[in-house]
């Protein structure tokens, strides 16, 4: 499990749970297709209800866990999640989704532990094991045998205000329509320098980029999205930020733009200047976003506060 460090003391847990897509299909919105669609055998929705039990299996099973162990806990959903800061440890129970979307609620050095509810179909890529794995994962923190990895995290700032909470995998900015043309001024810019770049004696460096969005990575993030758009795979524990230009568009006879595709080091801050009506921001999946109007600045750069994620010994 690697170097043994200072044992680590868990005496209050909160969970953090997912809805599963039955609970929001039949208990919640009462969705006649689906109910019709599982009378008639339909395959994936009964794939639904099976993932709903195995789901719920794994919550159980957790808090099984720490109650043998004596250890108070509580449970929430997701979405009721407001901090974390008093708390020994944070397990998320469900799958990368729910993970991510935890991971924005906690700026303190509380570690986050994924279980994948669910590994039969979902990755959980994320996560540190399944249910049955949660006694020598606890048994590892306790003994300092097993280290929380500290992973970077985008900070995002529009117009000089912190949004959106660090982000642990990936941006995406782009048209408020992902079939739009994106149109947006950038820089990469010492990160001190950043915040009165595109108003200041730094606004010659800007370049003008048309395409479908630019995505901008974290290490951890590297090999989703962005590497599916053609980018980097890059060491877990780099600092730097990776950025690609979904689909350019060079005018005929133009030369590309050099911003296309790279890194960001820490210190420097990719800039972009919103030159759309309606443009939007996505951080870590479609939930968390924020609309940008004409001349919005987007700042990106290494969150200061890197997140303690616990992953499992082999990885």
């Amino acid at each position: 499990m690697g170097r043994r460090q200072r044992p680590m003391q868990i005496k209050r847990v909160l969970i953090v749970h997912r809805k599963s897509l039955y609970q929001i299909y039949v208990e919640e919105h009462q969705e006649r297709a689906f109910q019709r669609a599982f009378a008639r055998g339909d395959k994936v929705a009964e794939g639904i209800t099976r993932s709903h039990e195995t789901h719920d299996d794994a919550l159980h099973a957790v808090q099984r866990v720490l109650k043998q162990r004596g250890i108070e806990f509580v449970a929430r959903w997701r979405a009721h999640v407001r901090s974390t800061r008093a708390f020994d440890l944070v397990i998320c129970v469900g799958g990368d989704g729910t993970l991510l979307d935890t991971s924005h609620r906690i700026l303190g050095d509380t570690p986050l532990l994924g279980i994948n509810s669910d590994p039969q179909r979902s990755v959980g890529a994320l996560c540190g094991g399944v249910a049955e794995h949660l006694p020598a994962l606890l048994d590892g923190l306790s003994s300092g045998e097993l280290r929380p990895a500290r992973l970077a995290r985008i900070r995002v700032r529009v117009d000089g205000e912190e949004v959106l909470g660090p982000t642990l995998n990936d941006v995406l900015v782009a048209h408020v329509c992902p079939a739009g043309l994106s149109r947006f001024d950038a820089a990469t810019i010492a990160a001190d320098d950043a915040l009165q770049a595109h108003s200041g004696r730094n606004k010659a460096a800007f370049e003008q980029l048309r395409s479908s969005g630019i995505w901008v990575s974290t290490a951890s993030g590297s090999t989703a999205a962005i590497h599916s758009a053609g980018g980097t795979v890059m060491p877990p524990r780099s600092r730097r930020l990776q950025y690609l230009v979904r689909e350019p568009y060079t005018p005929p006879g133009g030369a590309p733009p050099a911003l296309l595709q790279g890194f960001v080091p820490p210190g420097e801050a990719l800039v972009l200047v919103c030159r759309l009506r309606r443009g939007m921001i996505w951080a870590d999946g479609a939930h968390r976003r924020l609309s940008l109007s004409y001349g919005a600045q987007v700042l990106l750069d290494l969150h200061p506060a890197l997140l303690r994620l616990v992953r499992a010994p082999t990885a």
